[in-house]
């Protein structure tokens, strides 16, 4: 219980800090409506394809724009321990009765908070546009809390990279890491119409599987071949990373 109550301080110190900058979420708004306007407009008459699985496209587009926005999200908190690192603060409260595992939990927490705040904001704009949530509010609470995982899971990403460097050149473009896993998916389109070398590479992508999940409950509702897939992906992914970040930790702060 010691570990949970320091672990929600630094959490709460680490939100005051993220909310003195609201641009961030102005941001995921702007952005979340730019893909809307650039992509779901123009696109929408690929609907009529044979074989698409929507009617409308700026739903089709929705999966896309909220695991993209929580997938790069990564790299925005791989930032705030490496700021703190540098800063010595961390230092600080290494030497304090802290325990260390505190400090890496309380991030990760506010990782899952930013995640959560965007997918918040962009199924709100999604909604103001006419985008229907067939999986109805469950659905969209079922869409929060896995993408909320989603971003710890890319956080633990960016935490690893930068205890890797201690750089903040690298853990600012670490970004670029997250590139294949946002556009090697069927984000604009449904993998069954891709061809070649991509169909074959979407499919070996894990986020593939978690956007998949996101979709159906947004077209479709409760379609359990497409969501349980992106669940297990979902779990097992988060599972490694956290255990991959925590490992870092450990040898980075001995």
């Amino acid at each position: 219980m010691l570990v949970l109550r320091e672990s929600y301080f630094i959490y709460v110190r680490n939100l005051k800090t993220w909310l003195a900058q609201p641009w961030m979420i102005v941001a995921a708004v702007l952005s979340s409506a730019f893909m809307f306007l650039f992509f779901g407009e123009p696109l929408r008459g690929i609907t009529a394809l044979p074989g698409f699985p929507a009617d409308d496209y700026q739903a089709f587009l929705a999966a896309m724009v909220i695991v993209m926005a929580v997938v790069f999200s990564g790299s925005d908190m791989a930032m705030v321990l490496l700021t703190d690192m540098m800063s010595g603060y961390v230092d600080k409260l290494l030497l304090s009765p802290v325990n260390r595992f505190s400090i890496l939990l309380g991030t990760l927490l506010i990782g899952g908070t930013r995640a959560m705040a965007q997918v918040l904001a962009i199924i709100l704009v999604a909604t103001a546009i006419g985008v229907r949530f067939e999986g109805g509010v469950l659905g969209i609470l079922a869409v929060i809390v896995g993408t909320t995982l989603l971003g710890v899971a890319m956080g633990c990403v960016g935490l690893i990279v930068a205890m890797r460097t201690r750089s903040v050149q690298v853990t600012v473009n670490s970004w670029l890491l997250f590139m294949p896993l946002a556009f090697l998916t069927s984000a604009f389109m449904p993998r069954d119409l891709l061809t070649g070398w991509f169909q074959v590479a979407v499919g070996l992508n894990p986020i593939e599987y978690i956007m998949v999940a996101v979709r159906a409950v947004i077209i479709e509702g409760w379609i359990w071949d497409s969501i349980l897939p992106g669940i297990w992906v979902l779990l097992a992914t988060t599972l490694v990373l956290v255990g991959a970040a925590t490992y870092e930790y450990r040898r980075a702060t001995n």
